[in-house]
């Protein structure tokens, strides 16, 4: 009896335990209620110019599926991912937090949206993705490795990505529109 009470106690532990782990990513939260998002990958990089070169990453689709009007309000859960999805969440172990994510915004041309990577020009050059400028970003932790960030700003596409250790769009981004 103390063999099945103690069996039955480790695998409710071990049930819990995994049903945490699912949770992991980023999730949006509107009307309909809270949904994971996946990342958007980049399709290819583009550099052009000449005395003043920019390098842009190419997301496919001139707008996202993600449409919010007025702000957007997001949730990241950290967590040890499971090793079948430890490259897909990497940016949610418990080495990273909700400080290494940025909002970035896109620019829209015909079917595409790019994000600039990388300037350069005669007198210097810049690396990383710039930080969108009009848009005000409220981060709030719910409980511990649960956070929740609304993103307020002018309608346009937009996406949260991870930035740490130079990332930037390459890792993939979290899309979104703000109407």
């Amino acid at each position: 009896m103390k063999k099945f009470i103690v069996t039955s106690t480790l695998s409710a532990f071990c049930a819990f335990a995994y049903a945490q782990t699912d949770s992991i990513g980023f999730y949006k939260v509107d009307n309909e209620g809270i949904s994971r998002i996946e990342a958007a990958r980049p399709v290819q990089t583009k550099i052009s110019g000449g005395l003043k070169s920019k390098a842009r990453v190419v997301f496919n689709g001139a707008s996202s599926q993600n449409r919010f009007r007025g702000s957007a309000t997001f949730r990241l859960y950290f967590g040890t991912p499971s090793p079948y999805d430890a490259a897909k969440y990497f940016m949610f172990t418990p080495s990273y937090s909700v400080k290494d994510f940025s909002v970035g915004k896109f620019e829209v041309k015909k079917e595409n949206r790019y994000l600039t990577t990388a300037s350069a020009s005669i007198v210097g050059s810049k690396i990383g993705v710039s930080v969108a400028k009009d848009v005000n970003v409220e981060y709030r932790q719910l409980r511990d490795n649960v956070y929740e960030i609304t993103v307020t700003g002018p309608a346009g596409e937009y996406c949260i990505m991870p930035v740490l250790n130079g990332t930037a769009g390459y890792a993939g981004v979290f899309d979104f529109a703000l109407e």
